[in-house]
């Protein structure tokens, strides 16, 4: 009896048709035979499958196109974490596909793909700079924007910023500069080594104080903005800093 309860037990575990796995590469061929595969496994809350069935209404791929489907697919995937489906909703802000067009949460989604591991992402941020989409003034509430959503996503946590020292807090201007200074010069290490604006906003993901982010902000922009040699920003900064220099006014509250 033992024997025959292991043999069935070894065909049970062997022999079962693994429906699972034949529904997920299905659904990313992304083909005629895809809808049906991507549809089950979106019902079942399956983010690859929300994604992969929001391209199929996005792209009209064996289904008619549904700009408004793929939008509501895409963010159930987005909320647990799928990179390439935050990228998608930010496209979607981008072009009004589905939801308003709104360049500002488009900005914060591509933010929070591309901390997410998503490197295409990227491109998206490069765009909307290149295309002066995004006013600088408006930095500070997106940056808040991606830091919230980044922690809203299922298992996702924002990094913690550690805002518990600031000017207030240290006993001269001198060491105020001091303790600044590296986190300038990893902002100016961006610029030396030919990175773009936007992955130096990537310091920000995770920045809680108002202050802090408006203070990293006003740092990214004057490194980008100055004629100042990037051999010479350090020591020009900091001497800026010693002398309360209206020039970098961003980093006295």
């Amino acid at each position: 009896m033992r024997l025959f309860i292991r043999v069935v037990c070894f065909f049970a575990i062997f022999f079962i048709p693994p429906v699972q796995a034949s529904d997920l590469q299905r659904c990313k061929a992304q083909n005629l035979d895809s809808f049906k595969a991507c549809e089950r496994l979106a019902s079942g809350n399956n983010p690859d499958g929300q994604f992969g069935l929001g391209l199929l209404f996005l792209e009209g791929n064996g289904v008619k196109e549904d700009y408004q489907k793929s939008f509501e697919l895409m963010h159930k995937a987005s909320m647990q974490g799928h990179a390439a489906a935050q990228f998608q909703v930010g496209q979607a802000h981008v072009n009004g596909q589905g939801v308003k067009q709104n360049f500002e949460e488009a900005y914060a989604w591509f933010l929070v793909s591309k901390e997410n591991g998503n490197s295409i992402a990227s491109r998206g941020i490069d765009f909307m700079e290149s295309k002066n989409l995004i006013k600088k003034s408006k930095m500070n509430a997106i940056t808040q924007r991606a830091n919230d959503i980044y922690a809203s996503t299922s298992n996702k946590k924002g990094f913690q910023y550690d805002d518990t020292e600031s000017s207030q807090n240290v006993s001269s201007l001198a060491e105020y500069c001091d303790m600044v200074m590296p986190t300038v010069d990893s902002v100016i290490t961006y610029k030396k080594y030919g990175k773009p604006q936007s992955e130096a906003r990537q310091l920000m993901i995770g920045m809680t104080d108002k202050e802090a982010i408006k203070m990293m902000n006003g740092v990214i922009n004057w490194v980008w903005s100055t004629n100042v040699p990037v051999s010479e920003m350090s020591r020009y900064f900091k001497n800026k800093c010693l002398g309360q220099s209206k020039e970098i006014s961003f980093m006295f509250p």
